[in-house]
């Protein structure tokens, strides 16, 4: 498995943050990372503020130049430079140029960047006026990057700053939340949707990505459930077989199978005679209710799930629509902590 997409590495919502500037008198360095952009490349929203609202140094009157160094929220290989100086039109650096090192470790303190081997990736460039300056043929090729240094010359302002490489590790060396921010658009929605089946749901999360922790994808699950619709709940429950069978009404992928048989295991150890009478209840549930009868049986016994299901059987459709809908977020909390190795 490779991540393929081209990320900014520099995005906030991936930890990146500057760590430090020489000077930021009118405007604090802070600001070069600050957009609402989408992170991946693939989007064609670009966030260019609305007014001067970057990063902007005092006017020098001596020798030098200014600088911020930025510590990407993922190490990476870089292949494209955005160097954006919207609004700033008297006040931009005449010049820009764009330095790189790799310095992993505890504390990435600014006295341990300052004996790293820093390496030129974009040579000393001109710059215009509230212009948004994209940089890809000048990039040299410089390998894995931990933290970026954009120097401007001598002085002044720039509204936006942005990294876009590919993480330094394939998302399939990765865990956690960490590999489900790096997997392709088409690798995390299939990841999700084995741990709920609606396509619908799926695309409410993934506009969440990437997740600041596992609360975070946690939160957009609940919130995009909060979204749908009896159809909704409908293709979900078609996702899943009944307890006692192996197959559902709609195709499941190899993973999905599995997390359901081991959810299943323990009513699946009952005797032939409870698992028959299972079954009988199954069907009559699907007669009354139109759709499989849906219990979290992760540690249930049959005996457990049969009288459960018997109880369900005298409810009305729309209190049993409620409790099937619970159930299945609770699946899918189930699910997703399986997706994250917890």
């Amino acid at each position: 498995m490779e991540f393929t997409e081209l990320v900014d590495l520099a995005s906030e919502r991936f930890g990146g943050r500057v760590l430090a500037a020489n000077d930021d008198f009118f405007a604090p360095k802070e600001n070069l990372l600050k957009s609402a952009a989408p992170i991946f490349l693939a989007d064609k929203f670009t966030d260019r503020g609305k007014w001067m609202d970057g990063w902007e140094t005092r006017r020098r009157r001596g020798p030098g130049h200014d600088w911020a160094i930025v510590k990407l929220g993922m190490a990476g290989t870089i292949h494209r430079v955005e160097v954006d100086t919207a609004h700033f039109k008297g006040n931009f650096p005449d010049s820009c140029s764009v330095e790189v090192c790799h310095a992993e470790g505890p504390g990435a303190a600014i006295a341990r960047l300052g004996s790293a081997k820093w390496r030129q990736l974009l040579p000393r460039v001109p710059l215009k006026a509230n212009h948004s300056h994209i940089f890809r043929r000048q990039l040299h090729d410089v390998g894995a990057a931990t933290h970026v240094r954009l120097n401007i010359y001598p002085d002044g302002g720039v509204a936006r700053f942005r990294v876009f490489g590919r993480a330094a590790q394939a998302a399939d060396q990765l865990a956690g939340i960490a590999r489900v921010n790096q997997l392709s658009r088409k690798q995390a929605a299939a990841a999700l949707f084995d741990c709920c089946g609606s396509k619908k749901w799926v695309e409410l999360v993934l506009a969440h990505r990437p997740f600041a922790d596992d609360c975070a994808l946690l939160d957009s699950a609940e919130e995009a459930f909060g979204t749908l619709g009896r159809k909704d709940w409908l293709t979900i429950f078609r996702s899943h077989p009944a307890i006692g069978a192996k197959k559902a009404a709609a195709k499941q992928t190899a993973t999905a199978r599995e997390w359901s048989a081991g959810e299943q295991a323990l009513a699946q150890r009952a005797p032939q005679e409870t698992l028959a009478v299972l079954a009988a209840a199954n069907e009559a549930y699907q007669a009354t209710f139109g759709h499989v009868f849906l219990i979290c049986a992760n540690e249930k016994s049959s005996e457990q799930i049969l009288k459960s299901l018997q109880e369900r059987l005298g409810h009305d459709a729309e209190t049993e629509m409620s409790i099937a809908g619970e159930e299945q977020r609770k699946i899918t909390r189930l699910r997703l902590g399986k997706l994250l190795g917890s």
